[in-house]
């Protein structure tokens, strides 16, 4: 039998058939590659996201990106930390911050932009460090009701945050609130033309309020205070110091009636209603703990009593502090700023942009005494009032009671009833030392139903002043304010521009796809 031989055309055809599939094995070997490779990739990205901050800020001004000092400080917390934030991320920049920044604050224009910049913000620090967790709570939602029942002693308003930390069988914690986070300007000027004034957002605060508290919550640091009471016949500050202890302070309480040496392992020292006055030596005593060897670094919170005898020794040694205070009794003559019946128990506000008064819009106190700053500013020394009365209060005898009827035969005046004094220096290395003094003109800041109610600020400022004598809310912690220069990049675009790009987007790159594909399909089947 002769050996068979295909045809030409069969020979050509099998070689044919093989090279294709060949060409098809490749094709599909190829894109099986391509769509692992794609899989794998993805599954990298994601792993890799969630270590690694892999978002890129394109703003001119970099508005939404952390600094390089607050990204190596929040890299290096080694601490578990919570952020919670009292509101849902897309409500707090959609329209609701607005809302609550008009009607808290008197902020009437719309900064929603500086409200995302602040979610932008905070969702970076659990990027960077993943001890960091950040929480935004709905305040209409069940779990809220739980946040504000373990947190019954704050106020807490929509958007504020809490920052806290678990320190062995205690929490250590801090409120962040809407003016720690914003640089909040008042324009008065605009009073003489309109009758109101304006109120507006100038900087974002959120990195320095933020990482300051991170920086608070996670110290190991317990500040000692001393609260002297054998001056004083009733103690009114045992409230006052359940509240430090809470917040991890180490409470003494000095007894003595005569008080000859104040250690200087204190930090501050509390001197609440008394009524003894205070001998020359005890006044010594209490200048050289506040001295510290010229270290400074000391403070005192001194809190008033219309009711206790006038004492003119010690008020003589805080008049030295710029804090005057005179005989007599606060009484309010607008029945609109007194609670019902008693003109003695009244309404003062924040006067100062101090940090102190931040979330604070109400105080109420009664049996308060006269005082106000007795200078501004004097040599190193510098005094400023904190929380004053409407100019409808009169200084009363002492004595007066809630149904006195002589108010229309005194002059009406403003009244401090907190008064803040610092006294500065510098060591020989240029480092900034300081001394702060505070005086309340009344115990209700501490000891009273005002002082436990949620809906006025005395015990928020009451704190807010023993953090500040004792450094407790001192971290050195500042970073740049961040400043939105433009709302969008939209005015700078121009109708030019935006043809240009529809035409790119929207009719070029379309069409080279389709005649790229018509190409390739021409070419695999002529070949």
């Amino acid at each position: 039998m002769k050996n068979f031989k295909l045809p030409k055309f069969a020979k050509s055809d099998k070689i044919k058939n093989e090279a294709l599939f060949k060409r098809g094995t490749y094709s599909a070997v190829i894109t099986a590659v391509v769509l692992i490779g794609i899989i794998v990739f993805n599954v990298l990205l994601s792993a890799l996201s969630s270590r690694i901050m892999l978002e890129y800020d394109m703003t001119s001004d970099k508005v939404n990106t952390v600094t390089a000092e607050n990204v190596k400080f929040i890299k290096e917390v080694d601490e578990q930390v919570a952020i919670t934030m009292c509101a849902k991320a897309q409500d707090y920049y959609g329209g609701m911050m607005t809302y609550y920044a008009q009607n808290l604050y008197g902020i009437t224009e719309d900064y929603s932009s500086y409200y995302k910049q602040t979610v932008n913000l905070i969702e970076r620090y659990n990027d960077y460090n993943n001890k960091i967790k950040v929480e935004f709570v709905d305040t209409q939602d069940a779990s809220f009701t739980e946040i504000t029942a373990k947190y019954s002693k704050e106020s807490l308003s929509y958007g504020d945050i809490i920052v806290s930390c678990k320190q062995g069988n205690s929490e250590r914690y801090k409120i962040v609130r809407f003016k720690d986070i914003y640089n909040v300007v008042t324009d008065d000027s605009y009073a003489a033309y309109y009758g109101y004034s304006l109120t507006t957002i100038e900087g974002n605060d959120i990195e320095t309020a933020l990482t300051s508290a991170v920086a608070y919550v996670t110290s190991s640091e317990t500040k000692k205070v001393a609260f002297i009471t054998g001056h004083s016949k009733d103690d009114y500050s045992e409230n006052y110091r359940s509240l430090l202890k809470t917040n991890n302070y180490e409470i003494d309480v000095i007894s003595d009636a005569l008080v000859s040496k104040i250690s200087s392992n204190y930090d501050a020292i509390f001197i609440v209603a008394p009524t003894v006055d205070f001998i020359e030596s005890e006044l010594s005593a209490i200048a050289d703990f506040l001295d510290n060897g010229e270290k400074y670094g000391k403070g005192l919170v001194f809190v008033g009593d219309a009711s206790a005898p006038y004492l003119p020794n010690f008020y003589g040694f805080l008049e030295e502090w710029g804090i005057e205070v005179m005989e007599g009794i606060l009484f309010e003559t607008n029945s609109q700023n007194y609670m019902p019946d008693k003109p003695t128990v009244m309404g003062s506000y924040p006067a100062s942009e101090d940090s102190i008064t931040n979330g604070v819009s109400l105080c109420i106190s009664g049996s308060n005494i006269i005082m106000n700053p007795a200078f501004s500013s004097n040599g190193d020394t510098k005094v400023e009032t904190l929380i004053c009365t409407p100019g409808t209060v009169v200084n009363a005898p002492t004595g007066t009671s809630d149904t006195w009827n002589g108010a229309g035969e005194y002059k009406k005046s403003t009244y401090s009833t907190v008064i803040k004094s610092e006294r500065t220096a510098y060591d020989s290395d240029n480092n900034l030392l300081k001394n702060t003094v505070i005086a309340f003109s009344s115990i209700d800041f501490i000891h009273s139903e005002y002082a436990e109610s949620t809906s006025v600020g005395n015990k928020d400022i009451a704190f807010a002043a023993a953090e500040r004598v004792s450094g407790a809310e001192e971290t050195g912690i500042s970073f740049v304010t961040k400043v939105i220069t433009n709302e969008s990049f939209a005015s700078s675009v121009t109708q030019s521009a935006l043809n240009t790009i529809y035409i790119i987007f929207m009719i070029a790159l379309p069409v080279l796809c389709i005649a790229a594909g018509i190409y390739v399909y021409i070419r695999r089947k002529n070949s």
